[in-house]
C-alpha cells in the first residue's frame, strides 16, 4: 500500500509542477486563475490525503520532518486564517475575489500544504526542477505562437468544425498568467533561476546545458518584446545582488569569468529600463501589444497603509485576505478620480507587499517578512556551504523583488512556495541541514492507530465534500459565462442556485431582471403584461437586497440578496441603487430606497464622482439644494465628468434659468462634439425656449451620431410639427414606431397628423 500511495504523491507533484503554469480552460468566465486554483486544490489535496493515509495505513507510524521554516510558515498561515475570520468580505477572503480568484484563503492554505508535502516527501534530486523547466518551455512556446499570430492562422486552417479557444487567437495570450506583463515578470524570475543553474553546475550533460541556454535566450528575447519596466527592475536588482554576493564571498574565484553572463544581463536590463521599444514592436515586428493597467506603486502603498491603520482591528489583521477591492474603493485618494484610469476599480494592488499590508494588517506583513527574512538567512548559510542551492536562492530573491513591483497571481505564488519547499528539502539533504524527524509509532498503540484512522476517514470525507461543492461552483460559473441570449435568466438563476455564496451572480441577475422590467414597461399599456412586470421588478429588487419571491410552482422562496451576501462590496450597492433609480415610475418609494443605496455606496467608495452624480439625480426633484451639493462634489473629484455637467444644466433649467442652461449646454457641445446626449438636451432646451429653428439642427446632430435614438427622432418630429411641416413630422414618427412597435403615444400622433394631412388634401 505504501508504494501505491507514494506513487500517488509523486504523480500528483509532477502533474502539478508541469501543468499549473500551463493550465487554463475555456469553460469558466475567467479562464486562467480560476482553473489554476482548482488544479492546485485538487492535486494538493489528493497528495496530502495520500501522505496521511501512507503514514496511518501503510507505514503504521507518523513521521514529520522538522525544518527551520515550519514555524514561520505556520505563523503566516495562522494570521491569514484570523484575517479571513474577521474579514469585511468573507466570501472573497475564503474563495478569492471574483474575477481574480488567486487571493483567497483556500488557495493560500493549499500552498502551505504543498510546502509541507515537499519538505516531507520530495528529494531534491527527484527531477521536479527538470519537469518545471519543461513546463516553462511550453509556456514560452505558446507565448511566441500567440504574439506572432500563429495560433490564429492555425485556427483558420482548422475550419469551422474544430476551433481553438478564442483566447488562444489573441496576441496577448500566454498560459502562465493571462497578461503579457505577468508573463514578463514570470520570465524575469526564470532568467535569474537559469543564470543560477548555469553558474552553479560543475558538470552537466551537453543536452541539459543546451536546454538551459535555449530557455534563457528564448526568455530574454520574449521579455524584450513585452518590455515591462517591473520585469527589468526585477532582473537588474536580482542579478546585481548575485554579482555582489559572488564577488564579496569569492564564490567563483577560480572561474570568475562566469560572472560575465549576469553582468551582460544587468547591462541589457539597464538599457531596456530606459529605452522604449514600442516603436520597434510596431515598425519592425508589426506588433502592438496592449498594456495591462496596473495600479500605481505610490497609490498602492498609500492605500495599503490607510487600510492597515483604519482601526485597531485593521491594524492587527487588515480588512481581510482577498479584500483589496474593498481597500481600493474605501481608501483611494481623491486625486485618483482625475487619473485616466479613474473608472477602474482595481481588485489588486500594484505590488504584493502592500496587498499583504492592507488585507492582513501589520501582523500579516510582519509574519511574512519574518518568513522571507528567515529563509534568506538560512539560504545564505547553505549557499555558502553548497553552490547547488544558488539557483533556488536567486529565484527566490527574484520573486521577492517582483513582489515589491508587481502583484501576485497563482503561477507566481506557486513558484514562490515551490522554491520555498524545494530549498528546505535541499538543506535537509546536506550534512549541515540534517534531518530532524519526529516519529510516532502506531504499531505499539492500537488505540492511537484507531484514532488516527478515524481522523483519516473524517479528513477524506471533508476533502471529498469540498470536491462536491467545488464541482457545483464550477458548474455555476459555466452557467454564468454562458448566460447569453434567450436563456440568460435561466442560466443566471441556475448559477445563483449552484453557488449561493457568490454575490456577483445575484447582482448581475438583478440587473437582467431590471432590463426585462424596463422593456415590459415601455410597451403600450394595452400590451403590457402587468403580472410579468410585477414579477421582474420584484425579482430585480430581491436578488439585489434580499426578500421573498414566488417561483413558477407558486412556492414562496427566501432569496439572499447580493448586498446581504457581500455588504461591503460597493458594486452590489451601486447595482441596487441603479435598480431603484430606474423603477421610480413603476414602484412607489423607490426614490428613497435608491438614495439610501447610493449613500451606502458612497460610504464604501467616497471618492467616486459617478456615485455622487447618481445620488444627485435622485435628490434633484425633492431636495434640489442637496442635489447641487452632490453634483459640486462630483465635479470637484472629476471636473470633466460629462454626466454631472449635464445635470447641472438641467438643474438650472428646473430653477427657471433657461438661458443659463442653454449657455452651459452650448459650451458642452463645443467641448464634446460627439456626445449624443448633449445635442439632444440642447435641442430640447431650444425647443422649450421657443427656438424651434435652433432646436431642429441639434436633434439632427444627435440622430447622425445615434440613428436609433428614439427620443431624438420623436423630438425632431415634434419640432417639425410645431413648424407646421407635418409631412416631415410623420416621417420621423414612423421611424420611432419602427423602433417601438405599438407605442400608443406615437400611434396617436401619427393618426392625428395623417388625419390633418388628409383633411388638407380634401380642401
Amino acid at each position: 500500500m505504501s508504494n501505491i500511495l507514494n506513487k500517488i504523491i509523486k504523480t500528483s507533484f509532477y502533474l502539478l509542477v508541469f501543468l499549473l503554469p500551463l493550465f487554463f480552460l475555456p469553460f469558466s468566465f475567467e479562464t486562467f486563475e480560476f482553473n489554476k486554483q482548482y488544479l492546485l486544490f485538487f492535486l494538493v489535496s489528493i497528495a496530502f490525503l495520500a501522505w496521511i493515509a501512507k503514514m496511518v495505513l501503510g507505514d503504521k507510524e507518523l513521521r514529520f520532518k522538522r525544518t527551520p521554516l515550519d514555524v514561520p510558515v505556520l505563523v503566516f498561515l495562522f494570521v491569514a486564517i484570523l484575517s479571513a475570520v474577521f474579514s469585511v468580505d468573507k466570501s472573497s477572503s475564503l474563495l478569492g475575489f471574483y474575477g481574480r480568484f488567486s487571493d483567497g484563503l483556500i488557495g493560500l492554505l493549499s500552498f502551505g500544504a504543498m510546502f509541507f508535502l515537499i519538505t516531507n516527501n520530495v528529494k531534491p534530486e527527484n527531477g521536479l526542477l527538470k519537469t518545471f523547466k519543461w513546463s516553462v518551455f511550453f509556456v514560452i512556446l505558446f507565448s511566441y505562437l500567440s504574439i506572432f499570430g500563429i495560433w490564429a492562422q492555425f485556427n483558420n486552417l482548422l475550419g469551422t468544425k474544430f476551433q481553438l479557444p478564442q483566447m488562444m487567437t489573441q496576441r496577448t495570450f500566454n498560459p502562465a498568467t493571462g497578461s503579457m506583463e505577468g508573463l514578463a515578470v514570470f520570465l524575469g524570475i526564470i532568467i535569474v533561476f537559469l543564470v543560477g543553474l548555469i553558474l552553479s553546475q560543475k558538470s552537466k550533460a551537453k543536452s541539459q546545458k543546451f536546454f538551459d541556454w535555449l530557455l534563457l535566450i528564448a526568455s530574454l528575447v520574449l521579455i524584450m518584446l513585452v518590455d515591462f519596466t517591473p520585469a527589468w527592475i526585477l532582473l537588474l536588482v536580482s542579478l546585481f545582488l548575485l554579482v555582489g554576493f559572488a564577488l564579496g564571498k569569492r564564490i567563483f574565484r577560480e572561474k570568475v569569468n562566469r560572472l560575465l553572463l549576469p553582468i551582460f544581463l544587468i547591462i541589457i536590463a539597464g538599457v531596456f529600463l530606459f529605452v522604449d521599444t514600442s516603436n520597434l514592436q510596431s515598425s519592425i515586428l508589426n506588433l502592438q501589444l496592449p498594456k495591462e493597467q496596473v495600479l500605481d506603486q505610490a497609490e498602492s502603498w498609500g492605500i495599503g497603509f490607510k487600510a492597515a491603520t483604519e482601526n485597531v482591528k485593521s491594524g492587527f489583521l487588515g480588512s481581510g485576505i482577498g479584500t483589496w477591492h474593498y481597500d481600493f474603493s474605501k481608501f483611494k485618494p481623491a486625486e485618483f478620480s482625475q487619473n485616466s484610469l479613474w473608472q477602474i476599480r482595481f481588485d489588486r494592488s500594484g505590488n504584493y507587499i502592500t496587498e499583504i499590508l492592507g488585507t492582513t494588517g501589520f501582523l500579516g506583513i510582519l509574519s511574512y517578512l519574518f518568513l522571507i527574512s528567515f529563509f534568506l538567512m538560512m539560504g545564505y548559510f547553505f549557499c555558502l556551504q553548497n553552490q547547488v542551492s544558488l539557483p533556488l536562492l536567486m529565484a527566490f530573491l527574484a520573486l521577492l523583488v517582483g513582489q515589491f513591483v508587481y502583484y501576485q497571481n497563482t503561477t507566481l505564488a506557486f513558484i514562490f512556495w515551490l522554491i520555498l519547499g524545494l530549498s528546505v528539502a535541499s538543506w535537509l539533504s546536506t550534512k549541515a541541514g540534517g534531518e530532524a524527524e519526529k516519529t510516532v509509532s502506531l504499531k505499539d498503540f492500537p488505540e492511537l492507530s484507531l484514532i488516527f484512522s478515524t481522523l483519516l476517514i473524517v479528513l477524506g470525507l471533508v476533502i471529498f465534500g469540498m470536491y462536491f461543492f467545488a464541482g457545483k461552483f464550477y458548474l455555476a460559473d459555466i452557467n454564468y459565462k454562458n448566460a447569453v441570449g434567450t436563456n440568460r435568466i435561466e442560466k443566471l438563476e441556475k448559477a445563483a442556485v449552484l453557488n449561493p455564496y457568490q454575490s456577483q451572480y445575484r447582482s448581475i441577475l438583478a440587473r437582467v431582471y431590471l432590463n426585462e422590467a424596463l422593456n415590459e414597461a415601455m410597451k403600450p399599456i394595452e400590451k403590457q403584461n402587468s403580472e410579468a412586470l410585477t414579477k421582474y421588478v420584484n425579482r430585480a429588487i430581491n436578488y439585489s437586497k434580499g426578500g421573498e419571491i414566488i417561483d413558477e410552482r407558486g412556492n414562496i422562496i427566501r432569496i439572499t440578496g447580493a448586498t446581504e451576501l457581500s455588504p461591503n462590496r460597493v458594486f452590489n450597492w451601486e447595482i441596487r441603487g441603479t435598480i431603484y433609480r430606474d423603477i421610480q415610475t413603476i414602484t412607489a418609494g423607490a426614490t428613497d430606497w435608491g438614495i439610501k443605496a447610493f449613500e451606502k455606496a458612497i460610504e464604501l467608495e467616497p471618492t467616486n464622482p459617478v456615485l455622487y452624480t447618481e445620488l444627485g439625480k435622485l435628490l434633484v426633484i425633492e431636495k434640489p439644494e442637496q442635489a447641487k451639493e452632490k453634483f459640486a462634489k462630483a465635479l470637484e473629484l472629476q471636473p470633466d465628468y460629462l454626466d454631472t455637467q449635464v445635470q447641472q444644466a438641467l438643474i438650472a433649467e428646473s430653477e427657471g434659468k433657461r438661458d443659463e442652461a442653454i449657455k452651459k449646454m452650448e459650451e458642452l457641445s463645443l467641448t464634446y462634439p460627439f456626445e449624443v446626449e448633449i445635442f439632444f438636451q440642447l435641442g430640447r432646451l431650444y425647443f422649450n425656449n421657443n427656438q424651434i429653428d435652433e432646436a431642429i439642427p441639434q436633434f439632427k446632430k444627435a440622430i447622425d451620431l445615434a440613428p436609433f435614438h428614439s427620443n431624438a427622432l420623436y423630438s425632431l418630429g415634434v419640432a417639425y410639427e410645431a413648424k407646421g411641416e407635418k409631412d416631415l413630422a410623420i416621417k420621423e414618427f414612423e421611424k420611432v414606431l419602427e423602433l417601438n412597435p405599438g407605442n400608443a403615444d406615437v400611434l396617436s400622433k401619427l393618426e392625428e397628423l395623417r388625419a390633418e394631412e388628409e383633411k388638407k388634401e380634401e380642401e
